[in-house]
Order: structure tokens, then C-alpha cells, then sequence
């Protein structure tokens, strides 16, 4: 509410009754009344609807709801006034705040009159949705919404809202809880949060969308998929991307579906990989303003791993990057014979994206076979790497490999996070990665430059580095058999979050060895159901989860805090707000720290695995925190 119109609500005569505000402890939504609700005021108020409004709210569904029924965005006067003053961003709800102040009241005069018309206690057979969500959106999101898979395009998994502090997190309580419809034990999917509606996916290859006020389902989408799919890891999906009116999911079956946000009826699908090839999709796609980018599963099945751009009004393809080069392509020298057929390289986390340099950022995952480089000599680009492409035609701008010739499933598989950082003095675009090799990484986005890394686990694989970041190899797999730290990753695909204010980055890490063995090179076959590994490592003890603070600039760690743990109940990613809090799960727990010192401030158990990552968006105006575990979806807010 401006000083301007707090002015004019509060002058004596002006029949606006804000002092019941401090006598009687009500809030401003509560204790503000209407004066304009004569016959005049209302026809005039109709006037102005049929001049501005009408157009929108015909009755035809295509572009607004009627507005005879209760409001999605809270029922009271000054809360539709401020819906009419403010417009609902990614709807097509535009503000009118050029409507002088007594029109924009008059207009609420007559929706209230509209709304008499009908019980305020029907119910509606499900709310209707607006969804147009344009790119300008996703590159300045709203800070109430969540509308990309980290939240930013930047991979931050900040939320600027301040609502929740370290001081009320502990009165948190459920708004609401759904069990999904899903055979699957394990949920990894982050939701989208667009105009009053959530959308999650639902493994194995569903959609579904809620009111986020009241929990209730307003469409489901699901796709059958076919028997006797290559997974590794189960059948999972971890979410969708949104552009304009449309979702848009990667399924199990290669197929990459656009779905009506607003209906649930799909629009249309474009074949991206072929499951006959090892090649499924478990990540949500990335939207930028003109794409969708998608990535591809399978490097346990001796794939040639790629990313893909395609148009998002008609599921054409763009372009493709192999992340594996073929004869002719730059890298290809990198590998011997034919092992670059069955090399690997898969791109099952989703990137990030920087609108002002165009390029879109994404990590590669482990070379194939995994764990036997012998019959795989060279660096074996573009495995294990970062790549930054030049997001109109997927040509590469830059790499940086972090585990040369990776015998140990290290997948760089994690979420570059984009930001600017002091380094040496001097300002530079950035992104910090937490790798799963154990070692913190700060490059130059614009280059590709390395300038900063160091370990933020235990870790006796690597002697250090040279100059431009590449390790100097201390211990490799061996067929007898090796104890290496950091065992399975420092950490793995499960998401960091970032505080700019702070300068800090939280990171989901694993402490712990495990015995990495190899397969004598002549005897390197695929096993059942074509997995191409060549042996493996196994844990020498359980590993040791931790959220830990580092400094931005140097991989420096401010605090740890020892996750719950519990028996095959998974851990998952981190949320930062601008409450100072860090929200993750694990053990089945969700729980909330003080993003300075680390202290747990609260915790609740959620009843199943944990292994996605929290939320925060606003729900009627008030600040939420949401998360998937088990099977159920749950809502959280004071």
C-alpha cells in the first residue's frame, strides 16, 4: 500500500475504517471496508469493468475466470483491490494501477456484486487457471512465485521472501498434504509454483496440479510408458519447466511432452532419445526465453550422451551437442578406437542459464564403462566436465573438465550456480560448483577460466592441481581393489542452494571411503539388462551427511551441520531465503537452520524418504515452504 493511498484511506471523511487496525488488533486486509457500495458507485464501477476488464472475464474460459465465485487470491475488499492494482504476475491479469484510486475501489464495488449473485460457499468444480509465464519472467521472477527447477535461472535455490525468520520458524505447521498417485517409493521432483497453482511431476511420467490455498487438485496428466526401460537408479523424474502457457516434461521413454499449464491436455511430444539405445530422461527441462533444453539419463548403459534445444511452440529441434565427440568433432582426440561410441556423458541434472551472455551451462556426467578407463585411454571429453553453449545454436563457448578420465562415478551432474564474485580484487562473473569429486570449484563464466579450487571433503585421489585447475592423480581404481576417498562423491546431484548476501554457498556433502575395484580390460562386457560399468566401488562404512557453509569466493567452510540420518530414507537438496534460513532433508526430516551459524531451529518428521529439495513461495500472501518425500507432497506455513 503507497503513502498516497494510505493518506487517503486514513482521512476522517474518507470512510476507510483503519483504526479498528490498532484498537482491535485486526490486519489491514481485515480491518479495511469499502466506502464506494452505493447504486451509483456500483454502476459506475460496471462501467469501468466493461472498459477494462470485460474483454478478459467473458464467460469463455480462454483468458480469465468469472468472477461470481470465490477469489483465489483472498475475498476481502482490499485484497481485490490490490489484485486490480497490482495485475497477478505470469497471468495474463495485467495491473491497472493507471486507474485513478475511487475507480479502482468502484471496481471492487461491483465484483462484489457480481459475487452476491451466487453462495460464496459453492464449489467450483475446479479453480480456473490463467498460466502465461514469459521469458522476461523466468530471467526476473517474482518473488512469490517459483517457476523454474532451482527457483532462478541462475541455480541459486534463493528465495527472497523474509516472512519466516530463525525467530517463527519454529510455529511452522501443515497448510495441507497430498498423497500422490504413484506406485513409486521415491519422489525427486521440484515443483513449479505459477499464479496460485503448484505443478509437480509424479513418477513415472505424470503431471499434476494443485491449488496451492487449498490443496485440491485441478488436473492430472499422466502418460503410459512402455515395459522394460534401461534405469539405473528407479523410475524417477525430478520436474517440468514452464514457458508461456505450457509445461513441458522429459518422460522415462525418451519423449520429451508439452502439456496446456492451464487445462492439462497435451499439446504436443517430440522423440529426443531412444530407450533401445540405454538413453532415458529423469531431469526437468530448462526454458529459456526462445528453448527448451533438455538433457538425457543412461551413462551406467554405454550411451552417447547429448543436450538438445527445441522450439516450444512446436516440439521442433533446435539444435544438438553431443557431449561425447564423434570423428570430425573438436575433443574426439581424447578418445582411442571406438570407445567414444559407448563413452557416455549423460546430462541428467538441469542447468543454469545467463540471459545477458546468452549461454546456457550444464554438467556432464561419468565416461563409460564407469569404473575401467583402460579400455577408454585419453581425458575422454566431454565426460565430467562443464560445458557453456551458446544457447541460440548449442555450439560450445567453453569447458572445463573437473575429473579427467573418471574411473570413480564422479558425474559432475550438480547445479553451476551463476553469480558475481569478488576474486583477487577484481569483479568477475562466476559460477561455484561443488563437485562430486570432493573438490569446490570457482570459473569464469564468460571464459571458462579457473579460479579457484579446493576440497571440501576428505579426499586422497588427488595430489592437487596444477595452474588451470586439472588434478594431479594420486590413486586410481585398481583390479585388486583401492580404498579412495571421497567413496561415492562429496556430494551428488542433490542441489546446493546460494546466499548472495552472505557470500556463502550450502552444500549437501558425504564424508566417507569406499574400495573401488576395476574389471581386467579383456573381460569389460555389458551385465544384465546392457549396464556397462566394469565393477564398482562399495562403502567401507555408512557415509556421513553434513550441510556445509563455504564461502563463496575461497571453498572456504564456515559450518557444518550433521543431517539426520535413518535407514534407506535418502537425503535431498537445500533452500536459502532472505529469512536467514537454510532449509534440507534428510533422514526422513525436514528441517531449518540459521544460515549464519548453522543451529538447527526446527524439524519435523515427514514419514518417508526424503530426496528432493524444499520450496518457498506465497500462498493468500503469506510465505510457504514446500517439499516432496515418500509418496505425499506437503505444504508448510505459520
Amino acid at each position: 500500500m503507497s503513502w498516497s493511498e494510505l493518506l487517503q484511506m486514513t482521512n476522517p471523511s474518507s470512510g476507510f475504517v483503519l483504526t479498528t487496525t490498532v484498537t482491535e488488533g485486526r490486519s489491514l486486509d481485515a480491518a479495511v471496508s469499502n466506502p464506494f457500495v452505493s447504486a451509483e458507485d456500483r454502476a459506475s464501477g460496471a462501467d469501468i469493468f466493461r472498459r477494462n476488464c470485460a474483454a478478459c472475464h467473458d464467460g469463455s474460459g480462454t483468458h480469465a475466470p468469472l468472477l461470481d465465485r470465490p477469489l483465489r487470491h483472498g475475498d476481502s475488499d482490499l485484497a481485490i483491490y490490490k489484485v486490480v492494482r497490482d495485475g497477478i504476475p505470469a497471468t495474463s491479469m495485467a495491473s491497472h494501477a493507471d486507474l485513478p484510486f475511487d475507480d479502482r475501489w468502484k471496481v471492487v464495488s461491483y465484483i462484489r456484486s457480481l459475487q452476491a449473485r451466487t453462495s460464496a460457499t459453492s464449489d467450483d468444480n475446479a479453480p480456473h487457471l490463467d498460466i502465461r509465464v514469459k521469458g522476461d519472467d523466468l530471467i526476473a521472477p517474482n518473488s512469490g512465485q517459483w517457476l523454474t527447477y532451482s527457483g532462478s535461472l541462475d541455480g541459486r535455490r534463493y528465495s527472497p521472501l523474509s516472512e519466516i525468520t530463525k525467530d517463527n520458524v519454529p510455529r511452522l505447521r501443515v497448510r495441507w498434504i497430498s498423497q500422490l498417485d504413484t506406485d513409486d517409493r521415491v519422489l525427486e521432483a521440484t515443483p513449479l509454483v505459477i499464479g496460485g497453482a503448484l505443478f509437480t511431476s509424479v513418477p513415472p511420467a505424470g503431471i499434476v496440479a494443485f491449488d496451492t490455498i487449498s490443496g485440491k487438485v485441478i488436473w492430472k496428466y499422466d502418460r503410459p510408458l512402455p515395459d522394460n526401460l534401461p534405469m539405473c537408479c528407479g523410475r524417477v523424474n525430478r520436474g517440468v519447466a514452464v514457458l508461456g502457457s505450457t509445461l513441458f516434461l522429459g518422460t522415462l521413454d525418451g519423449v520429451l511432452v508439452a502439456v496446456d499449464a492451464n487445462t492439462g491436455k497435451e499439446v504436443w511430444e517430440a522423440q529426443v532419445a531412444k530407450p533401445s539405445e540405454g538413453l532415458t530422461m529423469t531431469g526437468a527441462p530448462l526454458a529459456t526465453s526462445n528453448a527448451v533444453v533438455v538433457g538425457v539419463a543412461g551413462g551406467e548403459f554405454g550411451i552417447r550422451g547429448f543436450l538438445a534445444a527445441y522450439d516450444p511452440a512446436s516440439g521442433k529441434q533446435l539444435w544438438k551437442f553431443n557431449t561425447i565427440p564423434g570423428p570430425g568433432e573438436p575433443g574426439h582426440e581424447t578418445w582411442k578406437n571406438d570407445a567414444w561410441q559407448t563413452g557416455g556423458g549423460p546430462t541428467w541434472v538441469t542447468g543454469s542459464y545467463d540471459p545477458s551472455l546468452d549461454l546456457v551451462y550444464w554438467g556432464v556426467g561419468n565416461p563409460g564403462p564407469d569404473y575401467n578407463g583402460d579400455v577408454r585411454p585419453g581425458d575422454n571429453l566431454y565426460t565430467n566436465s562443464a560445458v557453456a553453449l551458446h544457447a541460440d545454436t548449442g555450439k560450445l563457448a567453453w569447458h572445463f573438465q573437473f575429473t579427467p578420465h573418471d574411473e570413480h562415478d564422479w558425474d559432475s551432474n550438480q547445479t553451476p550456480i551463476l553469480t558475481d564474485l569478488t576474486i583477487n580484487g577484481a569483479k568477475r562473473k562466476v559460477i561455484c560448483w561443488a563437485n562430486r569429486n570432493g573438490f569446490y570449484y570457482v570459473l569464469d563464466r564468460v571464459t571458462g577460466e579457473f579460479l579457484t579450487g579446493v576440497n571440501f571433503v576428505e579426499q586422497n585421489w588427488a595430489d592437487g592441481m596444477d595452474h588451470a585447475g586439472r588434478p594431479v592423480l594420486s590413486a586410481g581404481a585398481s583390479t585388486q581393489g583401492r580404498l579412495i576417498r571421497p567413496g561415492g562423491g562429496g556430494t551428488n546431484w542433490q542441489n546446493p542452494a546460494f546466499d548472495q548476501g552472505r557470500g556463502l554457498v550450502f552444500v549437501p556433502t558425504t564424508e566417507g571411503a569406499s574400495i573401488f575395484t576395476k574389471t581386467d580390460p579383456d573381460n569389460v562386457q555389458r551385465g544384465e539388462g546392457g549396464l556397462f560399468v566394469a565393477s564398482g566401488a562399495a562403502w567401507v562404512s555408512p557415509p556421513v551427511r553434513a550441510v556445509r557453509a563455504l564461502d563463496a569466493a575461497t571453498g572456504e567452510r564456515k559450518w557444518e551441520f550433521r543431517s539426520p540420518t535413518a535407514k534407506d530414507s535418502g537425503y535431498g537438496g537445500l533452500l536459502a531465503t532472505a529469512g536467514g534460513l537454510v532449509f534440507g532433508a534428510s533422514g526422513g526430516v525436514l528441517f531449518a537452520l540459521d544460515s549464519a551459524s548453522g543451529q538447527e531451529l526446527w524439524r519435523v518428521p515427514l514419514g518417508g524418504e526424503t530426496r528432493a529439495a524444499p520450496i518457498s513461495f506465497t500462498v493468500d500472501g503469506r510465505q510457504a515452504i514446500a517439499i516432496e518425500a515418500g509418496r505425499a507432497l506437503f505444504v508448510f506455513g505459520p
